[in-house]
């Protein structure tokens, strides 16, 4: 498997596993981007979902403008493709975490995008 590798892939296999751009790495910051922001935007989208059903017409506290607002935002959310959602909060991501870039940086959009659809 390894020759395969070696012979298919040489730029991959180069990489090999340690170091700043090694697939240990890689593969330790995907993790990191994807289980934080589903905490975040998990708990968020909890919360939203939670007030979406508690206001809507009929629910227990009925009310039309908390939940027009909160059935827009997470409308929006949805509807709109994540490549855009990562340019147009680039700079809330920089306001929060101090930089646009990196895993820290990525995981607010990505909350975002989990908390819409958590939500619904």
């Amino acid at each position: 498997m390894e020759s395969l590798i070696q012979t298919y892939l040489p730029n991959v296999y180069k990489m090999g596993w340690a170091g700043q751009a090694g697939w240990g790495t890689a593969i330790y910051l995907t993790l990191y981007m994807t289980v934080l922001s589903f905490i975040i935007g998990g708990f968020l989208g909890l919360v939203a979902g939670l007030f979406l059903v508690l206001t809507a017409p009929g629910g227990v506290l009925e009310n039309k403008v908390v939940f027009w607002i909160l059935d827009k935002i997470t409308s929006i959310f949805r509807a709109v493709p994540f490549i855009i959602l990562l340019a147009v909060l680039s700079p809330f991501s920089h306001l929060i975490v101090g930089t646009s870039i990196g895993p820290n940086a990525a995981i607010v959009p990505l909350s975002f995008a989990v908390f819409a659809f958590f939500a619904r």
